[in-house]
Formats: C-alpha cells, sequence, structure tokens
C-alpha cells in the first residue's frame, strides 16, 4: 500500500464481483434480476447473495413487483450507496495513479 491511500472501509463491500454488480446497477438504474444475471455471467444463487448483502448495507434498495405473474425484482442505488460507491471509485482512481509511476520506473514487478 502506498502512503496515504489506506484501504476505504467499504473496500470488502465492493470487493469482485460486488463491484462488478453496483457498477451495472449504477449504469441501468431499475435492472431486472435477470439482467443482473445475463450481463455479468453470475449464477442465481451468488447474485442473489451479493445484492442480499448489497441491500443489508444499505448500498442498493429493490423494488419488487410483477410482470404478469412473473414476480420482477429491480435494483437501483440509493444515495447513501451511490456516495459510497463513489468515494471507493475515487480510492481506486487514487491508489492506481500512484502506483503508475513505480509500474513505469519497474519498480513493481
Amino acid at each position: 500500500m502506498t502512503q496515504g491511500h489506506a484501504m476505504p472501509t467499504d473496500a470488502r463491500l465492493f470487493a469482485h464481483p460486488r463491484l462488478e454488480i453496483t457498477a451495472a446497477i449504477a449504469r441501468n438504474a431499475g435492472i431486472s434480476f435477470r439482467m443482473l444475471c445475463a450481463e455479468l455471467g453470475l449464477s442465481d444463487g451468488n447474485l442473489s447473495a451479493h445484492l442480499r448483502a448489497l441491500e443489508t448495507e444499505a448500498v442498493i434498495a429493490v423494488e419488487r413487483g410483477f410482470d404478469g405473474r412473473r414476480r420482477l425484482s429491480q435494483y437501483r442505488l440509493t444515495s447513501d450507496g451511490r456516495s459510497r460507491f463513489r468515494a471507493y471509485v475515487g480510492w481506486v482512481e487514487r491508489f492506481a495513479g500512484a502506483l503508475l509511476p513505480l509500474l513505469d520506473a519497474g519498480a513493481l514487478l
């Protein structure tokens, strides 16, 4: 870890694949469970577990309803979730930016 780039408390929350899930929801507010499965290639059980964790942490909100007779779950970032995700992505950018000069200099092999 580089000096001044302490890992944020939400780092574990946004670990892979939750980072991809959160990004997909940020790109497509109201995305359905089926669309998330298709886009991310996750099993129903795996995706459900990650969505539950993100919902428990109030990063996402779920709207449950029906499309005809079929259950329909749609996901959106909460305003707190958007702020936390933005802060985490900013940290990743700063952290990666600090590593690039070291990589270019050959210090990271």
